[in-house]
């Protein structure tokens, strides 16, 4: 919901440690140090933050993985250019296309699908309602929360014919690339921004675009 911070991510993923440090020396020696033997300094003293001191066996035995590599996940997006997300706690339910090469972290609730008619049904007005309704909440503001168990697998999808999917194909296409498009031509705004300004218009504030 807010800008890319442009961070490549180096993901060991199906690599074993012999076979990172034969093939990529560098990268071995920086999440070694990075990731598995890092020691910070602290008011004066010294802190084991490493993988080498976790109490999980998991993370402490495999030190250059991530500690949850979702490998259902990462099978399902397998052959796909894009895939639909939505950030786990958020003011405004808002689901997007996102590239496959963008790796979804623990806040973002990713739907393996690139078909745009789903993308379209998961932010029509029902299927938001429903989430509210069937989800948690968060925090001061009282943000909801999208739980996947709740809010998206008992979510009875309509029984749409040909015409009616493609339909809504073409209404989801295009606001996926508007909100892409206004996002590029104003630097200054980020997605929570653009939803704000759209919830003053609503409410009648015409100030909101000052």
């Amino acid at each position: 919901m807010a800008r890319s911070r442009d961070s490549m991510v180096i993901d060991l993923f199906g690599l074993e440690a012999d076979e990172i440090r034969n093939r990529f020396p560098e990268v071995y020696q920086h999440v070694k140090m990075e990731v598995k033997e890092k020691i910070i300094t602290k008011d004066g003293k010294e802190k084991k933050v490493g993988r080498d001191w976790n109490n999980r066996d998991y993370r402490r035995l495999n030190w250059w993985l991530f500690g949850e590599n979702v490998p259902e996940l990462r099978k399902a997006l397998v052959g796909l250019r894009r895939y639909i997300a939505t950030v786990e706690t958020m003011k405004h339910r808002v689901f997007q296309f996102l590239d496959a090469s963008i790796l979804p972290d623990n806040k973002l609730v990713a739907v393996a699908i690139g078909d745009a008619e789903i993308l379209g049904v998961l932010s029509s007005s029902t299927h938001v309602v429903w989430s509210l309704r069937a989800g948690g909440w968060l925090g001061v503001g009282n943000d909801p929360v999208y739980v996947k168990t709740q809010c998206l697998d008992p979510f009875p999808f309509p029984n749409a014919n040909t015409i009616q999917k493609q339909t809504i194909r073409v209404i989801a296409e295009e606001l996926d690339l508007h909100r892409k498009r206004v996002l590029a031509e104003h630097p200054h705004l980020t997605l929570t921004g653009l939803y704000n300004v759209l919830e003053m218009l609503r409410a009648g504030k015409k100030s909101a675009l000052a």
